[in-house]
């Protein structure tokens, strides 16, 4: 065997070394471990401002520890959702949407036996800046009122309509101020030219990324903000027989009822409607006027941009007195 010379020898005897050593201390310990805590069941129920119990709201631990599932649960039909929590002084957040919530302080102790929080009633969220346009034909705040949306501001159309013709970048500056716009019928007026800025700085406030409510009359905003959408349609007269069937599952889930009626012996009630026959491709029809062929779409969620208008092609007044239909616009207040 042919001998190294002594300096390469220690050069290969250096690095061999090196080369183990890095071996050896090198350390695969694979994924990360979770790094868990025992934890502890957490029952919560939750009633709506007007403190019935409300399904569908989403109780969360505040500051988990670590990302897990079990830190939130949404509450059943009874109300109640049972969420795990590790021991000590804990904050737990129950919401539906951004529009209502209430922050809960507790104190979990290492037990078995579930800690029982007392029934919380959710309140709004008054950090949700709200604006209703109010006009003559609807009175959509009549119904924010009888859910428990108290807290809003509020502008006459015309007044809005007059801010837009003096400065339409102004005026659109202010709506993006707000987070949700309800905007009331105001009848046929809405269609005169005069409005039409109006609906093109509402085109721009959802294109945008805001979200509005609108009823009946308002389809004249969504003619000029989908232009190639919304222009043939036929009037329709609603017969004591008519009906809302709602389409979308979710929505039948949460109203708990999947068709509807007005009460026809009430002057209020629905008494016409518009057979639109080309909505938008990518429209999402939650409820139509069951038995008419084609649907007719009576609640109709339009997307544009980042943005969404509900328009709903009846007066929402003429519901407020009714539990099953208040809830409809409740669901969307929740969701919008």
């Amino acid at each position: 065997m042919q001998r190294l010379p002594i300096k390469q020898a220690i050069v290969v005897f250096v690095a061999t070394f090196l080369v183990l050593q890095w071996g050896c201390n090198k350390k695969d310990n694979g994924p990360t471990a979770v790094q868990t805590v025992p934890t502890y069941s957490v029952s919560v129920t939750v009633q709506d401002p007007s403190g019935v119990v409300q399904g569908g709201a989403l109780v969360a631990l505040q500051n988990p520890p670590y990302a897990d599932p079990t830190f939130q649960a949404y509450t059943d039909s009874s109300g109640k959702a049972t969420i795990k929590s590790p021991a000590g002084a804990q904050t737990i957040l129950a919401s539906i949407g951004t529009a209502f919530q209430v922050t809960i302080s507790v104190t979990v102790t290492a037990s078995t036996t579930p800690l029982i929080i007392a029934p919380v009633r959710l309140h709004q969220n008054t950090a949700l800046k709200v604006l209703v346009v109010l006009a003559d034909a609807e009175q959509l705040e009549a119904v924010l009122h009888t859910i428990g949306f108290a807290v809003f501001d509020s502008i006459y159309i015309d007044d809005l309509r007059d801010s837009v013709l003096a400065d339409s970048a102004k005026a659109l500056a202010k709506l993006r101020t707000y987070s949700l716009v309800f905007s009331d019928c105001d009848g046929s007026t809405e269609g005169g030219d005069n409005y039409a800025p109006l609906s093109r700085v509402y085109g721009r406030y959802v294109t945008g990324g805001g979200k509005m409510y609108g009823g009946h009359y308002n389809y004249y905003h969504l003619q000029r903000i989908w232009t190639s959408n919304y222009q043939q349609f036929d009037g329709q007269d609603l017969t004591p027989n008519d009906s809302l069937q709602i389409l979308d599952a979710n929505l039948s889930s949460y109203v708990g009822f999947s068709v509807a009626k007005w009460n026809s012996t009430d002057p209020r009630y629905l008494s016409e409607y518009e057979k639109f026959l080309d909505l938008p491709s990518n429209a999402k029809i939650y409820g139509v006027i069951r038995g008419t062929s084609p649907a007719i779409g009576v609640i109709v969620e339009n997307h544009i941009g980042s943005g969404k208008y509900l328009w709903t092609d009846y007066h929402n007044q003429d519901i407020k007195d009714d539990v099953k239909l208040v809830k409809l616009v409740k669901y969307f207040l929740y969701s919008l």
